[in-house]
Parts: C-alpha cells; structure tokens; sequence
C-alpha cells in the first residue's frame, strides 16, 4: 500500500485525461498515514491552539516582530564586512 507522500507523487506525475471523463481520486482527508502520525507525537499543539484563539487581524501583529527580526537579520546579512584589523 503506498503512502501518503507516494500517491500523492503518483498523482502528480499522472496526467489529466482529456475528456475529464476519469476524475484523479485523492486520499481522503482523514486517511491514517503512519508517518505523519509519527511527526505529530512531536508537535507542541498548544501553539497551534493559541494562534486559533487570535483574531485574524490579530495573527499578522503576532508575527510582526519576529518579521522585524528577520528584516534586521536580511539587512545585517546584506552590509559589506569590514575586515578585520588583526595583526598577529
């Protein structure tokens, strides 16, 4: 039996008929899939929760200054370096 992650593979590679008469089935939503099952044993879900409780007008402002972290980070990445004026 293929996986998740395979038939979604198979299913990307295979083409469209013409005449749509043989719609691309897709696994069901709820299909147990033994490695993402595997994966969620790690995922901290209390994050998950919090995030849904916000507004979506609040969920972008929660973001904003890590973002800022980010940019920061990009425009620090960005300058020349200065040498070194090391003399050994």
């Amino acid at each position: 039996m293929l996986g998740y992650l395979e038939r979604a593979m198979e299913l990307h590679d295979r083409r469209a008929p013409s005449d749509c008469e043989d719609p691309i089935e897709l696994p069901s939503a709820d299909a147990f899939d033994p490695v993402v099952e595997a994966y969620k044993k790690d995922v901290d879900r209390t994050v998950r929760e919090e995030n849904l409780k916000l507004t979506t007008e609040e969920r972008p402002r929660y973001c904003e200054p890590a973002m800022a972290m980010v940019y920061k980070l990009r425009r620090a990445g960005a300058q020349p370096r200065v040498p070194s004026s090391k003399t050994e």
